[in-house]
């Protein structure tokens, strides 16, 4: 069973950099099969004001999506080089149904995308109409920061709240990352308002340590008035290399607009960030 990693693309240039990071991790992880997924519906181009839809109209999109997808995929190809399987798929159908079929389809270990500046992709893949997928699929999601280039992922942060982790935190996934990468890990807890005394600190990373069951794990306390703020300089300051979240049950990317943590990360880390589902 061949392992992929998929690209959500959308021809633009923040698909670009995903598929750029694309093909770095792939080398890193030996992951060589990249699929390249472009969902297109008929809804979202038909005029509303037109009695019935226009089928000259429906081929004609049809033809065009897959000029710009030849086109995408080659610049992919001549960028990852002989060792990579490059797979096109276009599916005419609602995007979100479509990229948790595509993953299951081509066995994707994990999904990759960029954001740019106004983060318009990502709110397009991302919105209310996901969230039913990302519960579904269970494959982890990276998002790539507009401008950031690859850098073996050596050291990777877990950002934990340390509430509920037994029922929240996929321990074995992130294991097996940790393991694939060959990385060491951090687990981070961001105190903005001294929610946690010394002794729950401390309790809770003697289970993490025990849940885990990774050696040399470090744990870190940051203090802050801002999560996102926190974030990044220790992301900076410790070399981080990948920041992973784990929404909680509310729904995989649900709070992504809703003022969370994860949204805070997803639009303005200045690492990748790698969100987990919780596997329920």
């Amino acid at each position: 069973m061949d392992k992929s990693l998929l690209i959500p693309t959308d021809f633009s240039e923040a698909a670009r950099r995903a598929a750029a990071y694309a093909i770095a991790l792939g080398c890193q992880l030996n992951i060589r099969r990249l699929v390249l997924y472009h969902a297109w519906h008929q809804s979202n181009v038909v005029d509303i004001n037109m009695p019935g839809p226009d089928l000259a109209n429906e081929d004609e999109f049809r033809a065009i999506n897959d000029e710009w997808m030849d086109s995408f995929a080659e610049a992919v190809k001549n960028a990852a080089g002989a060792g990579f399987e490059v797979v096109k798929e276009i599916d005419y159908s609602p995007l979100d149904s479509g990229v948790a079929n595509a993953a299951r389809k081509h066995h994707a270990e994990y999904v990759v995308m960029s954001v740019s500046g106004s983060g318009k992709f990502v709110e397009k893949l991302l919105g209310s109409s996901a969230v039913s997928v990302a519960r579904k699929i269970g494959v982890p999601v990276i998002i790539v920061p507009g401008g950031y280039e690859f850098e073996t992922i050596e050291r990777i942060a877990l950002s934990c709240d340390y509430k509920d982790t037994e029922h929240t935190i996929p321990f074995g996934k992130i294991a097996s990352i940790v393991e694939e990468t060959g990385a060491g890990l951090f687990v981070i807890y961001v105190d903005t308002n001294g929610e946690l005394p010394p002794d729950a600190l401390k309790e809770n990373k003697d289970r993490m340590k025990r849940l885990l069951k990774i050696s040399g794990v470090e744990f870190r306390s940051l203090k802050g008035e801002r999560y996102i703020d926190a974030v990044n300089d220790f992301s900076e300051e410790n070399g981080i290399d990948l920041v992973i979240v784990v929404p909680k049950k509310k729904g995989f990317f649900e709070l992504l607009f809703r003022g969370s943590h994860t949204s805070e990360l997803a639009f303005g880390s200045r690492k990748p960030i790698m969100i987990i589902h919780d596997g329920e």
